[in-house]
C-alpha cells in the first residue's frame, strides 16, 4: 500500500512492522501507548491514542475494515470505529512507517544502502541521552566519575566487566564504578564489547568493523581483529552490521571509555551485538553451548584472543531484569515485587562469581526468564571465554560485585535492574 487513505473497504490492509516496541504511558492524564521503532525506520518516538494502538495490533494482514470494526467493538466491550477513523488511522500508521509495506520496504532499503555507504558510525543517542557537543559531556561525565577512585583491584586489570547500558541519566554514576576498575592511563589494546540487540538482527551474533564516533571523538574499530573473527567463525555468520546504526548498548560503552581514557586513546574497540537464547530455557533444551553457532562462537572469540598480541577485556554491555507493565507484566511493581526481584538477580550474580556459566543460566530455566533479563547472551558468551581461556572453570576467580541499583518508572509502574562487576 503506498501512503494515502485506502478507499475500498474490501482491502485487507498490511500488516504492522514487527520489532515495534509499545509503551503504557500517562500524557496529560490521558492513557497513551508510546512506540519505539528499533529498526529505526521511523526515528523518533510516536506517542499514540489507545484506540489507534488496538486497530495497529489488528493489523495482521489478513484484515479488511469490517473485520477490524468487528475486534474492536470485541476488544472494547461496544466501542465502535467508523470506516473513515480506521482509514485515517491506518493512514497515520503508513506515514510513520509503521507498516510492512512496499513504502517501508523502500525505506528499509534506502537507510541500507546509506548505512553500507559509511565508514564510521555516527553518534546515534546525541542530543538524548547525552549533549550533542563535547564540553557538555565532559561536564556530564566529569559528574559520574567524581570521587571514584581508579583501579578498584590496586594494580590489576580485569580481563572482563559488566557494565549498565541503561541510559545515562539513569545508570550514569552505575556505568562509571564499573569503568573505573580500569586503568584510566593504561587502556587494553582491545575492548570486546558485547552488547544486546535490541532491534531486529539476521544472526545471533552481529559485528560492525565500523569506527565509533562520538562527540568525544572517534574510537577506532580494530578491522584485523574483526577480519580474524570473521575467518573463525564465517562473515556470513555475523552479518548484518545495520543493527548497530541505531543501537545503544554499545554506544553507552563506548562514550565511557572515552572519557575515562580521555588522556590515552592508544586502544581498540571490536563491537559485537548478541541475540537471545530464550528458546533453550524450556525445560529439556540443551545447554545454549550444545548449539553449533553458539559453540564455534564462543571457540572463535577464544581463538582470537588467545592469538592476540595485547591486553584484551572483555565488556558485557547489558542491563538484568525489565519487569512491571512496560515489559509486559500484569501488575505494577511494588516494594514486594522489588525484593523479589532483587533476591533473583542476587542468585544470578552469585553465578557470576564463580564464574559458572552454566549455572548462570540454570537460573532462567525454572520460568523461562519472567525477568526480562537481557544480559544473558553477552554474559553466558563471557564467561564461557573466560573458562577457555583459563583452560577450566576456574572457582577461584576473583570477580567484584561493584554497584547493583533497581529504578523505578513511576508512570508505567514499571522497573529495571541493573549492576557493574570486573572479573579478574
Amino acid at each position: 500500500m503506498e501512503h494515502g487513505p485506502v478507499k475500498d473497504k474490501s482491502v485487507n490492509f498490511p500488516p504492522v512492522r514487527l520489532n515495534l516496541e509499545a509503551i503504557p504511558y500517562e500524557h496529560e492524564g490521558s492513557r497513551m501507548v508510546l512506540i519505539r521503532d528499533h529498526e529505526g525506520l521511523y526515528d523518533e518516538p510516536l506517542l499514540m491514542p489507545v484506540s489507534m494502538f488496538i486497530v495497529a495490533t489488528l493489523l495482521d494482514g489478513k484484515s479488511d475494515t469490517e473485520a477490524i470494526q468487528t475486534r474492536f467493538s470485541e476488544l472494547t466491550k461496544g466501542q465502535t470505529l467508523k470506516e473513515d477513523q480506521i482509514l485515517t488511522i491506518i493512514d497515520e500508521l503508513d506515514s510513520h512507517h509503521l507498516l510492512e509495506n512496499e513504502r517501508s520496504q523502500n525505506r528499509r532499503k534506502s537507510l541500507q544502502e546509506e548505512w553500507g555507504r559509511l565508514k564510521i558510525r555516527p553518534s546515534s543517542h546525541a542530543g538524548d541521552a547525552y549533549p550533542i557537543d563535547r564540553k557538555g559531556c565532559l561536564e556530564l561525565f566529569r559528574d559520574y566519575f567524581s570521587g571514584l577512585q581508579d583501579g578498584h583491584s590496586g594494580g590489576d586489570h580485569p580481563r572482563g566487566l559488566i557494565i549498565p547500558h541503561i541510559d545515562y541519566r539513569i545508570g550514569g554514576h552505575s556505568i562509571a564504578k564499573g569503568i573505573a576498575a580500569l586503568m584510566p592511563d593504561g587502556p587494553a589494546d582491545l575492548y570486546i564489547i558485547l552488547g544486546v540487540s535490541h532491534g531486529p538482527s539476521k544472526n545471533m551474533f552481529t559485528l560492525t568493523d565500523k569506527s565509533f564516533e562520538t562527540p568525544f571523538g572517534i574510537v577506532k574499530t580494530d578491522t584485523e581483529a574483526a577480519q580474524r573473527l570473521e575467518s573463525l567463525f564465517g562473515s556470513d555468520r555475523l552479518d548484518g552490521s545495520m543493527a548497530h546504526k541505531n543501537e545503544h548498548s554499545i554506544e553507552f560503552a563506548v562514550m565511557a571509555l572515552q572519557y575515562y581514557h580521555i588522556q590515552n586513546r592508544d586502544y581498540r574497540i571490536l563491537p559485537l551485538l548478541t541475540g537471545s537464547l530464550h528458546e533453550n530455557m524450556g525445560d529439556g533444551s540443551p545447554s545454549p553451548v550444545e548449539r553449533q553457532e553458539v559453540y564455534e562462537f564462543i571457540d572463535a572469540l577464544a581463538r582470537l584472543i588467545h592469538g592476540h598480541d595485547g591486553r584484551i577485556c572483555i565488556i558485557a554491555s547489558v542491563d538484568l531484569s525489565h519487569v512491571g507493565l512496560k515489559f509486559g507484566g500484569e501488575n505494577e511493581i511494588n516494594d514486594e515485587t522489588a525484593e523479589s526481584v532483587r533476591i533473583a538477580d542476587d542468585q544470578m550474580l552469585r553465578q557470576i562469581e564463580i564464574s559458572d556459566p552454566e549455572g548462570f543460566f540454570k537460573t532462567f530455566r525454572a520460568d523461562q526468564n519472567a525477568r526480562n533479563v537481557d544480559a544473558v547472551t553477552a554474559v553466558y558468551v563471557l564467561l564461557h571465554v573466560m573458562n577457555r581461556l583459563d583452560g577450566q572453570c576456574d572457582e577461584t576467580r576473583r570477580v567484584d560485585r561493584i554497584d547493583y541499583q533497581q529504578w523505578r518508572e513511576s508512570e508505567t509502574g514499571s522497573m529495571v535492574s541493573y549492576a557493574s562487576l570486573a572479573l579478574y
